[in-house]
């Protein structure tokens, strides 16, 4: 063979090899921000929606041969192939990709009982519902939730509706007329994640978050010894699939750093981006924890964002005290945390939660029998970092037992 023929054999090769480096590195980069979409989310007749990829002239030149099944569910948890009846489905879409691991996507869908000119809708929006979608009982006392909901838009210029609309009519549907107003645990994002929760869990897919988890120092110094837990729930800015984001919050810098060890497992989750916390999830997780490590269940403690208060709430009894920062709770739930020792942090000029969202649940707490300390700081910089910046409040966080009258430490503000 000649020597230019073997020359460019080799040079074809090197070309094929380059090319097939470069896809298998933009597949690894690009991979977790490719997504399914459906063309709507809401739809009207027994067909289901079609869809494909979001970016998908870069999937198939860059990911090719990449594939999709999907498998529709209606609200009982059975499979289907048609959409026999209005109400809530769900598809679960796997992505398969050349040279990467397999994707799931989990797509709430509403049928609705006739078709809804979304473009052209008046209010109230009850006469856009033919009789069978949603009671208008329910769309007057569930207002809140609803206009919370449409301040984010969701139509597009083709009136294509977005998988939060079908989240809302989906969770309304299944709201009785004589349901209160719905709180953080009652709403339609609630309903959905207990929904899909209990799908995963029927297909073997049980959801668990990303988790940072660091052992004290000496931990395998007494194998009798048992440790306290810290649940530290990383801000909305370190949702994700990247883990490195979580360690950059306050707490698990300064632990995974060294800067500030603490006597105690530290747990950190990281739910998925686009998702809110599941306390379902949550408690799995800790039970996970407490079977993996010798975790002392009277000393499992909850610091971090908003998501702290989520957590007490949905299992006072399970924590021992709250180290929290920022509050999006409901006063009505209050009752739920009068006999979970609490210290909270707020900024008085944190522009996007008001602070008086943080001194009314104290308030309400305190009305309802609960002892809760509270620090308000002015103009702080970094919040996240106040908790965290003197030995006070954590070594108040430890002397805490569960189902044991609150101990007061040093540095505590007066309730």
């Amino acid at each position: 063979m000649r020597p230019g023929i073997i020359g460019f054999i080799l040079g074809m090769a090197l070309v094929v090899l380059a090319f097939l480096v470069v896809r298998q590195r933009v597949i690894r980069d690009v991979q977790p921000d490719v997504f399914f979409q459906f063309n709507t989310s809401v739809f009207n007749g027994p067909e289901f929606p079609t869809g494909g990829f979001e970016s998908g002239r870069m999937v198939h030149r860059f990911m090719f041969p990449a594939r999709f099944t999907i498998k529709f569910y209606n609200a009982q948890y059975q499979e289907v192939t048609r959409a026999e009846k209005p109400g809530r489905y769900g598809a679960v879409v796997r992505i398969n990709f050349l040279g990467g691991p397999e994707k799931l996507r989990f797509i709430t869908l509403y049928r609705a009982p006739g078709k809804i000119f979304w473009g052209q809708a008046a209010w109230p929006m009850s006469v856009q519902f033919p009789d069978g979608g949603v009671d208008p009982a329910v769309l007057r006392a569930q207002q809140a939730e609803i206009g919370g909901v449409l301040k984010s838009g969701f139509v597009d210029s083709h009136d294509n509706v977005s998988t939060k609309i079908a989240i809302l009519l989906a969770g309304l549907s299944e709201t009785a007329p004589g349901d209160p107003p719905a709180d953080w645990h009652t709403n339609v994002t609630a309903r959905d994640n207990d929904w899909w929760y209990g799908l995963r869990q029927r297909l073997g897919l049980a959801e668990s978050y990303h988790r940072i988890v660091e052992l004290p120092r000496d931990y395998d110094a007494d194998p009798a010894k048992r440790w306290p837990l810290v649940l530290y729930m990383i801000g909305r800015g370190e949702f994700g699939t990247d883990l490195n984001l979580a360690r950059q919050s306050a707490l698990c810098r300064k632990v995974g750093d060294g800067v500030q060890p603490i006597p105690a497992i530290l747990v950190a989750p990281q739910p998925p981006y686009d998702e809110e916390w599941n306390m379902r999830v949550l408690s799995d997780l800790l039970d996970e924890m407490c079977a993996k490590y010798r975790v002392d269940p009277d000393r499992i403690y909850v610091t971090g964002g908003y998501g702290s208060w989520e957590v007490a709430i949905a299992y006072p009894d399970r924590i021992a005290a709250i180290l929290t920062i920022l509050c999006l709770s409901n006063p009505a739930d209050a009752a739920r945390l009068k006999d979970v020792p609490i210290w909270a942090f707020h900024d008085n000029s944190n522009a996007h939660i008001p602070v008086n969202l943080t001194t009314d649940m104290i308030n309400a707490i305190r009305k309802a029998g609960g002892h809760p300390h509270m620090t308000i700081t002015d103009g702080t910089h970094d919040l996240w970092e106040i908790p965290y910046a003197t030995d006070a409040p954590l070594t108040w966080l430890f002397a805490q037992k569960r189902g044991q009258p609150e101990i007061v430490t040093p540095g505590v503000p007066s309730t």
